[in-house]
């Protein structure tokens, strides 16, 4: 999990490089609010990509989900419909 601190937006100016600097350091992530309501973050470059790559996992764990309905559903089909379907889905294709 990744530690947060948050900040007032309009500090950001009047601050960018003390706020850069904390977060290269200290491994936190700043939220910037505007009227206390998060509007973004700023994270370091590392949790940057720690977070594409649990994004990715996510998504790839979703798309094993889906096929894995889909071959359940493909069950359902007539014969001759489910062989179609199955060559469709499950063939490689260049």
């Amino acid at each position: 999990m990744i530690n947060t601190t948050s900040i007032p937006a309009r500090n950001l100016q009047k601050s960018y490089k003390a706020i850069i600097e904390a977060v290269k350091k200290g491994k936190r992530a700043m939220i910037l609010t505007t009227n206390d309501q998060p509007q973004a973050a700023i994270v370091s470059i590392e949790d940057l990509e720690e977070l594409k790559k649990a994004k990715a996992l996510q998504a790839n764990l979703d798309m094993l989900k889906l096929a894995t309905e889909s071959k359940e559903e493909l069950k359902s089909l007539p014969a001759n419909l489910r062989d179609q379907a199955s060559k469709i889905l499950y063939s490689k294709h260049d």
